[in-house]
């Protein structure tokens, strides 16, 4: 039976040779740091007792972040910090904001964030003729977020093993071992395909009419990128051409190593370490010249972190609230506090192991020697 396990942590890690660093956005705490508008240099995440990490960093698998919430995904259990005003991360915490990371679910395969909710996914795999993937979610239900009519915690079941999913600011989308996709939530713009009216997807519903098997989905804030096996790269998107972003799509994106989405563009990491992109481009350039090969991206609602081969970090796009790292010395005349023609180079001590993005904020996680 699916176990949602909203607690407080408190079993102390033991002191590990890893550190989390975050900058960004910080009103609501969603960084796991005290609350502060904005943090423009790494800051490490402590536990108040201990000077360690309040969870195990050698365990993190990813990172996704909400619109003042964040969710740490690990092998077996997904922690919560930041803000729950919506009831987006424990229903019974009598307080709007978290100061500790919270227990949200156990035993989860996957994690996934709307502006306002919360999504786990555990998979019961005692009969292998018959698994099934429980989605458990929290938090607002203006679009059909939940999955249903309901408020309150809701417990979506799809029948099948799950690939991978993903959320957009107001939809969810799933893909199964089978090579079907479901969605819910915000359908209005065409993210859960053309099958849906009325604007919402009040239950998952499948979307029909993918010509090749999904593996990977990265979400926009209106839209849904579906993305095939690295071999074929074949690739599709869901919703309108805004900002060109469907008819400036590349014949396939074969080769792929990652893929992520701001709100209105798709990024493209391949193997041989180049990055390709498209879609809005009249606030900040998506590819800045010159771009050293990478090795690691990470991206945010409108900003993207990078490690390069060398095992730099950088950053560029909308920096207002930190989440590119202190803007102050960087030399370069800069509009709105757009990293834009050009990357902000951020020191960080250690190697970098995982990096993470969310709405204006910025996670990473490195190996101290």
């Amino acid at each position: 039976m699916p176990r949602w396990l909203p607690q407080c942590y408190r079993e102390v890690p033991k002191k590990s040779s890893l550190q989390l660093y975050v900058f960004g956005s910080n009103g609501e705490g969603q960084l796991g740091i005290p609350a502060a508008d904005i943090v423009n240099t790494p800051t490490t995440v402590l536990h108040s007792t201990t000077g360690s990490c309040p969870i195990p960093l050698d365990e993190l698998l990813y990172i996704r972040g909400g619109d003042n919430h964040t969710l740490f995904c690990t092998k077996n259990v997904v922690y919560g910090v930041g803000s729950s005003r919506r009831d987006q991360l424990i229903k019974e915490n009598p307080t709007p904001q978290f100061e500790p990371f919270q227990i949200l679910s156990s035993n989860d395969r996957f994690a996934a964030a709307t502006c306002e909710s919360s999504a786990c996914v555990e998979l019961d795999e005692n009969d292998p003729e018959y698994v099934r993937s429980y989605v458990k979610i929290l938090g607002s239900n203006n679009w059909g977020e939940l999955g249903s009519r309901k408020e309150g915690l809701n417990l979506l079941q799809l029948l099948g093993r799950m690939v991978d999913f993903a959320a957009g600011a107001w939809h969810y989308i799933a893909i199964m071992e089978n090579g079907s996709v479901y969605g819910w939530g915000k359908a209005r713009l065409g993210q859960l395909g053309d099958g849906l009216y009325g604007g919402k997807g009040m239950a998952p519903s499948p979307i029909e009419g993918i010509p090749f098997k999904p593996k990977k989905v990265v979400c926009g804030k209106d839209f849904t990128y579906l993305v095939s096996d690295p071999a074929e790269g074949e690739h599709q998107l869901l919703g309108k051409d805004k900002f060109n972003i469907i008819s400036n799509m590349p014949e396939h994106v074969k080769d792929w190593k990652d893929i992520g989405a701001t709100w209105h563009a798709i990024f493209v990491l391949f193997d041989d370490g180049t990055l390709t992109a498209w879609g809005k481009e009249n606030m900040w350039k998506l590819l800045p010249p010159n771009l050293p090969l990478l090795d690691k991206i990470a991206v945010g609602s409108d900003h993207i972190l990078a490690v390069t081969k060398e095992g730099e970090l950088i950053s560029w796009g909308w920096g207002k609230h930190g989440n590119c790292g202190d803007l102050s010395n960087i030399g370069v005349d800069i509009w709105n506090d757009m990293v834009s023609g050009f990357w902000n180079e951020i020191s960080i001590p250690g190697e970098i192991q995982t990096i993470g993005a969310g709405y204006c904020t910025s996670f990473v996680v490195t190996k101290q020697d």
